[in-house]
């Protein structure tokens, strides 16, 4: 019985408005009932709580609110509260009326039109409060999630900052974001950074609405700082998205130091150690054979492994200045420099694109081919087609998923397959003493997928071998929707 009751409180007051509308309409006929009169005059009479019942008997039974549960309460009171108030009204002004004049008007027909303006009046009052307490408190919640950002935001209106967000005030020095209010944007960069603001920025914002990079802001104290901004365009200024990089920009330094120091050093003490290996080989045949060439073997190896990281760094320095090419030329490179590198080679290519516009990729990607292809050539056993020749094959083609249609290269080979250990580092982007991988190309293929915006998947095909798919949203790969190039200043 309380589960039933319950039940229908919910239902009246989900159904609150509607019932105020039916209450109107209720008011009507009992006003036809006891007072009467001709057909005309009471359409007129009963014009506006008909109207006004059928719109509140929409309003209850159609609009529906998931933001907030109160939508039917605060229309409901509100509608019933002015109801109140203009009868009362009404009522007093015509007792006013028979105090100066002594003329008594029957009451029934003001009150039932003032109920129904009161009830109009009400509900509109109610509508526009719970439509702009909604805003109110979206607009409070998201400034809020602002405030609370890592990232420093802020916004510029007429080149100066109309907002900024305790973050970004924090990386100039500054605790509370109200003190850089009101100063001019350009006054927190480097001299250098402000004819970057007004050379590129600007045109940049206004040209494409978008523009990243890297500017040199200024603190209060005249200290300088590396940040990575991003700007967007607004109605009547920007948003500008800020991040101290100082501590990225030293350890990027430190790393190439430290590279470049260590790979430099490597290399002149293995050609020391290759020539005294030469040396004690040429005295000795039996140890060449058994204990020279292997060191030798060794020293290629690491030798070859430390220039594969050179170019690897230089290949990943180069990400996002890549033109941007047509999917078929990029297979079509790769063929070609696969075919002059391993003559002996079988290389097969093949190109499967839907439409009439040929879709575009980040010329990168030929690099990850091509790195591909040299992993195949290299690690080929005398398995696959029986006489030793590594068959590679090339290929991309439109795939329509049921969620979107994606541009897919695939490279597969007949060789003995990649490691499952190595497949699993690169794929969960992190190396274990289990899980490693023997070399730095898998790596590299999966830092250029991953920038151009897609993904690698590995597979293994049934003769043999393994089919590694690289696979990215058709739409990114447009060149009109291609991010712009990050510019350091």
């Amino acid at each position: 019985m309380i589960a039933v009751a319950r039940h229908a409180l919910e239902r009246i007051h989900e159904y609150s408005v509607a019932i105020v509308g039916v209450g109107l309409y209720a008011l009507s006929g009992i006003y036809v009932a006891f007072f009467g009169g001709p057909l005309s005059t009471l359409l007129l009479e009963l014009s506006l709580p008909i109207l006004v019942g059928t719109v509140l008997l929409w309003y209850g039974v159609v609009v529906r609110d998931e933001r907030t549960d109160d939508r039917s309460t605060i229309v409901t009171a509100c509608s019933i509260g002015c109801s109140v108030a203009a009868t009362v009204l009404s009522a007093w002004s015509i007792y006013l009326l028979w105090l100066r004049t002594g003329v008594y008007s029957d009451i029934a027909q003001p009150a039932l039109s003032a109920v129904s303006v009161g009830a109009g009046f009400g509900g509109v009052l109610g509508h526009v409060y719970v439509e702009l307490s909604h805003h109110h408190r979206k607009n409070e919640r998201l400034s809020r999630a602002v405030d609370a950002s890592m990232d420093g935001i802020a916004i510029v209106s007429d080149d100066r900052y109309s907002y900024v967000n305790d973050a970004y005030a924090t990386l100039y020095g500054v605790r509370d974001g109200a003190e850089l209010e009101g100063r001019e944007w350009g006054d927190t960069y480097t001299s250098a950074a402000r004819r970057c603001i007004e050379q590129e920025v600007v045109p940049a914002l206004a040209d494409r609405h978008y523009w990243r990079g890297t500017l040199t802001g200024k603190r209060t104290d005249g200290t300088t700082f590396p940040l990575d901004v991003t700007a967007s365009s607004l109605a009547d200024g920007y948003v500008v998205v800020a991040r101290d990089v100082s501590e990225q920009r030293d350890r990027e330094q430190r790393i190439q130091v430290l590279n470049r120091v260590l790979r430099h050093n490597l290399r002149n003490a293995f050609t020391v150690i290759q020539g005294h290996a030469n040396l004690i080989g040429d005295r000795d045949d039996r140890l060449r054979e058994h204990h020279v060439d292997p060191i030798l073997r060794e020293i290629d190896d690491l030798l070859a492994t430390a220039d594969k990281a050179r170019d690897v760094e230089r290949t990943l320095e180069r990400r996002g200045q890549a033109d941007v090419i047509d999917a078929s030329q990029a297979v079509r490179s790769a063929a070609d420099r696969a075919t002059a590198a391993y003559p002996s080679a079988r290389i097969v290519s093949r190109i499967e694109t839907a439409g009439a516009t040929a879709p575009t990729v980040d010329g990168s990607v030929v690099d990850a081919l091509n790195e591909l292809v040299d992993n195949a050539a290299e690690h080929h056993d005398t398995g696959g087609t029986g006489d030793g020749t590594p068959t590679i094959e090339l290929g991309v083609r439109t795939v329509a998923y049921e969620t979107e249609s994606r541009l897919e290269f695939t490279v597969a080979d007949d060789g003995d397959g990649i490691p499952e250990t190595e497949r699993r580092a690169v794929l969960e982007g992190r190396e274990t003493p289990l899980d490693h991988g023997s070399g730095l190309g898998l790596w590299l293929v999966n830092w250029i997928v991953q920038t151009a915006g897609g993904d690698l998947r590995f597979a293994d095909r049934p003769d043999g071998g393994t089919i590694v798919t690289l696979s990215f949203p058709h739409e990114r790969s447009a060149a009109s929707e291609r991010p712009p190039t990050p510019t350091p200043r």
